[in-house]
């Protein structure tokens, strides 16, 4: 019965999934977009993150200009065997208020050979009622093999989770940076 269940789950056409979270901070929107728009700070707020290459800071650009290009150099906690690379393209860039990243090459190509169009986008939506800003970081991702419907189908949100690596608890509070002494070094994906 559990097979059969897993084989009528996995079949059918690919589909996109979407998962967001929203995250209070005290940072204004105007701090946190600084920390969007300089590709050297952020592996202090993602998982798994130990370096960052790009050009230089994440502009505005216009629809004739090349896409900005940011390689992220992931390693898991005490496991250096498992590094990886994410080469990520910036979509969208408004200062302030919102940037948005596809994948766009997976070192390993394990995240590719389940899930094509990955992006994920962070908000900056500020607070009316009290000084801060909510953070909404949203991933969509659509499956690209029966493993992955299988997998979305039965458990999307850490399925999805663990394809965000952006750290939105990191990114809204400097203390809990990386570098910091309060940080985590877990390497945990999930926030529960």
């Amino acid at each position: 019965m559990v097979i059969a269940t897993g084989f009528w789950l996995s079949r059918g056409p690919d589909e996109t999934f979407t998962f967001s979270r929203v995250v209070p901070s005290q940072q204004s929107p105007e701090a946190l977009s600084l920390l969007l728009a300089e590709p050297k700070s952020w592996p202090r707020w993602h998982f798994n993150a130990i370096r960052s290459e790009a050009s230089g800071v994440i502009v505005p650009q216009s629809e004739n200009e090349p896409a900005q290009q940011v390689r992220l150099f992931m390693e898991p906690p005490k496991k250096e065997w498992k590094r990886f690379e994410l080469d990520l393209e910036v979509l969208v860039y408004r200062p302030g208020r919102q940037l948005t990243v596809r994948l766009k090459r997976d070192s390993k190509g394990r995240l590719e050979k389940l899930f094509s169009d990955i992006t994920w986008s962070i908000e900056l939506l500020p607070q009316t009622q009290e000084p801060g800003t909510l953070i909404q970081g949203t991933v969509r991702a659509t499956s690209k093999s029966s493993r992955a419907r299988l997998l979305t189908r039965i458990a999307p949100r850490v399925v999805l989770n663990q394809l965000f690596y952006p750290n939105l608890e990191a990114l809204g509070d400097p203390m809990k940076q990386k570098g910091t002494e309060n940080a985590s070094t877990s390497g945990s994906l999930l926030p529960f």
